[in-house]
């Protein structure tokens, strides 16, 4: 096995001994481990019980109360880092604006005083349907001001499944982003979605419009919403309250999660100080809200720690696939993260985009799913090689700066396997997720729940963590049948315990790091005219993996294609559509027909489907 430590790592790198040491300690007092990091942050009250219960239904720091805006923002009030950068948003044409810490609480506290005027109250939820702006997350901290959980949704998803997320929430309030663009042409998410928005202003929801492109008759315009301020105090909550939440893809549908406040804070600020953040950092995470990990190093932990966030909101590829480092470049990031579907494509352009153009960088964070051998390796010798030697590197040639393959998952609300700049850095295994965190009791079973090595299997958490949701949905509770979580993925993990993922063990779809249900893509497709439909993975060289739809009945192959595309997004979109002859009488399972169509046997799938004669 191939073990590289970066040059730049070369005195900070600990032993697998040392490691072993550290992270044993840390799942056999587990209680003792996590409560150190909590007190790290600003409690109103302390916790009388550090966990309650067991399994799906553990609570953590139980009768703790907390603020999360004070510890997001107003921890940094009285410290240099107040006149500091928080934000530097760019937009695709290059143009931006850079708010301070004392700037973006000015702004938040607005946010929060609006959203107050407009009658909501203390645990009603709220929505964001936006791309990373200035104003977006700015609403995100002024609901948490006012103690309003919040959901993020991805504008990949349609404005259909937009409104259906929001009323699945019962959201209070949504803000959306009307226009923004993308590769040099305007997308009008206003005109597309009207329809949509329209119907939830009729059941109450208040709409809230970024304003872009000035007012909007029977809607609440942001400059409005914060055009005065307020009295009114930042909200301290009980440690379970809800935070914020997410529709996770489980088989059949989206359904919500929602993480709890005190374990989500303290999983946040942990894990964001390991993986390499520092109040002098510049951290631009490709990831958006709308999925975990955009949460949690977008929007949480960057804020937390007093670094600079950079946002984003354009392509990745306009003009071409070299924009990221361009940014990279031009605003002095020091820590990159993004996905492996995105290290994919980069490999296969032209070089020369990429050189150069990375000298400040001290760490670049690779998630979403597997990150290939031969990817991390070209993603090490380009992103991660700076043009000044370190150390014994060769400027230009060979990696100099750690290039880290991280796993995370939505319910569990953090990255939980790599490794840790900031903590216990050990070498680098090419193509493994690194080893399990200290504070995740990690391991991998066979079907029948015994440990195996060196031979994939089931990717399971023995423990519960800090951050375990606080509402879920059966699936969640069922995952944990056998007194462990499992979380629906496969992997292996080697004789010195580091984790190499594979994918998915369900029929789950794991799509450029998106976890897209099979289900909500087969409704999208019978309320199109397919008699029956059935949504199954294929693997793809740069996504991982991509949508197959399998259907009967006389709709076309377009007619499907758009319905999917309106009622659950451009994402989802498969890429292979296919009639069957015959409508199968019962389904073979799901666990049967997804490893067939994962490896690309459609014919098989085909076969068995008309198998199934009437």
């Amino acid at each position: 096995m191939e073990r590289v430590v970066p040059p730049s790592m070369r005195f900070k790198a600990i032993t697998l001994g040392e490691y072993r040491k550290a992270y044993l300690e840390s799942i056999n007092r587990i209680e003792d481990f996590w409560s150190r990091e909590a007190r790290s942050l600003v409690w109103e009250r302390e916790w009388t019980l550090t966990r309650e219960g067991s399994g799906p239904s553990t609570r953590w720091f139980v009768g703790g109360v907390l603020s999360p805006y004070k510890n997001v923002i107003l921890r940094h009030r009285d410290t240099s880092a107040w006149s500091k950068t928080a934000i530097l948003y760019v937009d695709e044409n290059g143009d931006g604006t850079a708010l301070t810490y004392s700037d973006l609480d000015a702004l938040a506290t607005r946010v929060s005083c609006g959203l107050l005027r407009l009658g909501l109250k203390r645990g009603e939820w709220v929505a964001v349907y936006s791309p990373p702006n200035v104003e977006s997350f700015a609403f995100m901290l002024g609901a948490m001001r006012a103690g309003l959980p919040f959901e993020p949704i991805f504008t990949g998803f349609s404005p259909a499944e937009m409104a259906r997320r929001v009323v699945s929430r019962g959201a209070r309030a949504l803000f959306v982003s009307p226009r923004y663009l993308r590769r040099g042409k305007l997308v009008d998410l206003l005109s597309t979605g009207k329809v949509y928005l329209e119907r939830l202003s009729e059941k109450g929801v208040k709409v809230i419009v970024g304003d872009s492109g000035g007012g909007y008759s029977g809607f609440t315009g942001f400059s409005e919403l914060v055009s005065t301020g307020c009295d009114s105090a930042v909200e301290a909550v009980e440690s379970t309250h809800p935070l914020f939440g997410l529709h996770s893809g489980y088989v059949d549908d989206f359904k919500p999660i929602t993480h709890p406040t005190g374990g989500f804070l303290v999983q946040a600020w942990a894990t964001s100080r390991w993986i390499g953040m520092r109040p002098r950092d510049t951290v631009f995470c490709t990831v958006w809200p709308g999925w975990i990990t955009g949460v949690t190093y977008q929007l949480f932990g960057p804020l937390m720690l007093g670094s600079t966030l950079l946002l984003y909101d354009g392509a990745p590829d306009w003009p071409n696939w070299g924009r990221w480092l361009d940014i990279v470049d031009s605003y002095a990031v020091t820590l990159f993260i993004t996905t492996s579907s995105a290290v994919r494509i980069m490999s296969r352009q032209d070089p020369a985009l990429f050189y150069g153009k990375n000298d400040t960088l001290r760490g670049v964070i690779v998630t979403a799913e597997p990150l290939e051998p031969e990817y991390w390796r070209w993603a090490y010798n380009t992103i991660g090689s700076l043009p000044y030697p370190i150390i014994d590197s060769n400027p230009g040639r060979g990696g100099s700066i750690p290039v880290l393959n991280m796993f995370i998952q939505s319910e569990v609300g953090t990255f939980f396997t790599g490794n840790l700049i900031n903590y216990t850095f050990t070498h680098i295994e090419p193509g493994s997720a690194g080893p399990p965190f200290p504070g995740f009791h990690v391991d991998i079973v066979d079907e029948t729940g015994n440990p195996i090595r060196g031979r994939i299997g089931r990717l399971v958490i023995r423990q519960p963590w800090p951050s375990i949701p606080i509402e879920a949905p059966e699936d969640f509770q069922r995952a944990w049948s056998r007194g462990y979580y499992d979380t629906g993925d496969l992997a292996l993990i080697n004789s010195e315990g580091y984790i190499f993922p594979t994918g998915r063990g369900d029929a789950v779809m794991k799509v450029s790091g998106y976890r897209l249900s099979p289900g909500a893509l087969e409704r999208a497709a019978v309320s199109a005219g397919a008699e029956w439909a059935l949504a199954l993975p294929l693997k793809d060289p740069e996504r991982l993996e991509a949508p197959v739809l399998f259907y009967y009945g006389e709709a076309g192959e377009e007619v499907l294609v758009k319905a999917v595309r309106e009622g659950v997004g451009p994402i989802a979109a498969p890429v292979r559509v296919v009639r069957v002859a015959r409508k199968p009488t019962s389904h073979v399972p799901r666990e049967v027909l997804a490893p067939i169509s994962r490896r690309g046997d459609l014919d098989a799938v085909i076969g068995l489907l008309e198998s199934q004669k009437n």
